[in-house]
């Protein structure tokens, strides 16, 4: 989308940058054909999380409402990162697995298909 602004620059630093996070990041994780959470969720967390843990103890608890949560297992997930196909490794930490502040996940989990199987 294009800005326009009056007078000679626009120096508007952004609240959302990365250094205002005390060394934590703000990324977005999408759960394909699960549309019960029709837009992607923010998370905040350091980069040392190991994503395993993130998962289980930030993302999990989150999702609980839906029930294929439960059955969501992590390791058979198929994975997007900013859009493109990726393979994680659970046991790395957010910064190993390239996560950054900003990034885009998401994932789709074979065999659930949201509520009725109608992807919601």
């Amino acid at each position: 989308m294009t800005v326009t602004h009056l007078g000679e620059s626009y120096d508007f630093p952004s609240a959302n940058r990365e250094e205002r996070y005390g060394g934590d990041i703000n990324f977005y994780i999408q759960w394909e054909q699960h549309l019960l959470y029709a837009c992607p969720s923010a998370y905040r967390a350091p980069v040392d999380m190991v994503l395993r843990d993130f998962l289980e103890n930030m993302l999990r608890p989150d999702y609980a409402a839906h029930p294929d949560t439960a059955k969501v297992d992590f390791e058979k997930c198929e994975w997007k990162f900013d859009q493109k196909p990726w393979q994680p490794d659970l046991d790395k930490t957010l910064q190993e697995n390239g996560i950054g502040h900003m990034d885009y996940l998401q994932f789709r989990s074979p065999g659930l298909a949201g509520m009725h199987g109608v992807g919601n």
